[in-house]
């Protein structure tokens, strides 16, 4: 028998295991669950506790419309977070208020298909880890509302994202949570879906992590200082718009719901200053860009976009 052989059969499992865990989390049609371009902090024990405020900017330049649509879109976000976190013995909570206003600019010949929209979302994560014991239990809830500019409330946007179970500390620094997910969304019929993600501390310098996607953490300098991240990611949110007439639905007025789907690829570098401040900056590339509209039920069209590419800024301090 091959002496390392249980090594071997270790490592297949753990190959398994990750896999698993990034092909669930990647298909999942989940919101974002933080504030600046990536997750890091869900799930993230390394987070400093206490009260943080965010302010972000970010632009997606010209990219051009598909499927026979003339002209470009870009888009301008302007973002602020205010976010808790505390941790206590085996607890850990984290809870986030976001702001986020966001500007299309139709041009070349495009037609304007909607305005400027306003959003808001709240995020709670809860994690409890079990006295002498691998295992853990974590439960997330996100509730958003979005409209357009406009006549619209932003109440009538609403969208929620629910998410409960267990995780297991497989050794020292691997932990795999699995559990189930439940997304609601205007004009759509609910979702649930298994759900898997990880959350790996190679070493003092790496940290993988998967929720909607995968992010690769290198703190510089082992210090939490200078942290550099690359992230893949599925982006998705969803936006009431003003009323107008949809012939494809039928005969009147309605308020359609719209949904902008992205996959991204993005690499950002996070740094601290002296004191309670830090900036974030990251450079971000957009694909499979799509923009679906919904109303009585029904899917009455979707719109398309070449990838872009995005900058982004944040600038805020931890108290």
């Amino acid at each position: 028998m091959n002496p390392n052989a249980p090594l071997i059969i270790l490592k297949r499992r753990l190959i398994i295991l990750i896999a698993s865990a990034l092909t669930a989390s990647a298909c999942l049609q989940a919101q974002q669950l933080t504030t600046s371009g990536t997750f890091l902090d869900v799930f993230s024990p390394e987070v400093p506790v206490g009260v943080t405020v965010g302010q972000g900017v970010s632009h997606t330049f010209d990219s051009n419309l598909k499927n026979g649509v003339p002209g470009d879109v870009s888009v301008t976000r302007l973002e602020t977070t205010v976010s808790y976190r505390k941790a206590w013995e085996q607890n850990r909570l984290n809870v986030t208020f976001n702001y986020e206003y966001s500007d299309y600019d139709w041009s070349g010949g495009a037609p304007r298909f909607f305005g400027d929209t306003n959003s808001l979302s709240l995020n709670a994560i809860y994690q409890y880890q079990f006295d002498d014991s691998d295992w853990g239990a974590y439960m997330i809830g996100t509730v958003n509302l979005g409209a357009e500019s406009g006549d619209v409330s932003l109440t009538s946007g609403d969208s929620y994202v629910a998410s409960v179970g267990a995780s297991y500390e497989f050794f020292k620094g691997f932990t795999l949570s699995f559990g189930a997910l439940f997304i609601s969304n205007p004009e759509q019929a609910n979702q649930y879906w298994p759900v898997a993600f990880i959350d790996w501390r190679i070493n003092e310098y790496l940290t993988l992590r998967t929720f909607n996607g995968a992010t690769l953490v290198y703190d510089v300098f082992a210090d939490t200082e200078t942290v550099l991240d690359f992230t893949v990611q599925h982006n998705s949110r969803v936006v009431r718009l003003n009323a107008q007439p949809v012939p494809a639905v039928g005969p009147g007025n309605y308020n359609p719901a719209m949904e902008e789907e992205s996959v991204s690829a993005s690499a950002g570098v996070t740094h601290k200053f002296g004191g309670p401040f830090y900036v974030r900056g990251y450079v971000q590339g957009d694909f499979f860009r799509e923009f679906e509209f919904r109303a009585g039920g029904n899917k009455y069209q979707t719109i398309k976009a070449d990838p872009g590419i995005s900058l982004g800024f944040e600038i805020g301090a931890t108290f």
